[in-house]
């Protein structure tokens, strides 16, 4: 089943994706094809879920980048994203996910 992918406020994206390394970059973008291609079937160690509707896309490399997203049915929102530099999930990420989840 092919998911269709949604990214909220996608000129931020954008300007984060700038910021990446080539290779962080390659990575992404063959993370979130995977991703589209087996949305709620991916499991770890590629995604992982971190809060109640709300999942992980882990892209390794040196930049270790996180995307948040959630599946509505078919669709894929990416609500947020950053480069990881901690063992955990920054608190300040995962509470502007949670805020964001709202505006699906």
């Amino acid at each position: 089943m092919a998911y269709e992918i949604y990214i909220l406020r996608k000129d931020e994206f954008e300007r984060f994706l700038r910021k990446l390394d080539e290779e962080s970059k390659s990575r992404l973008t063959r993370d979130i094809s995977f991703l589209k291609e087996h949305g709620a079937e991916l499991r770890m160690p590629f995604a992982k879920k971190i809060y109640k509707e709300l999942w992980e896309l882990r892209i390794g490399g040196n930049q270790r980048v996180r995307i948040i997203y959630s599946i509505k049915g078919t669709q894929i929102y990416i609500i947020s994203w950053f480069v990881k530099k901690t063992m955990k999930i920054p608190i300040k990420e995962l509470k502007k996910a949670i805020r964001r989840l709202t505006d699906i």
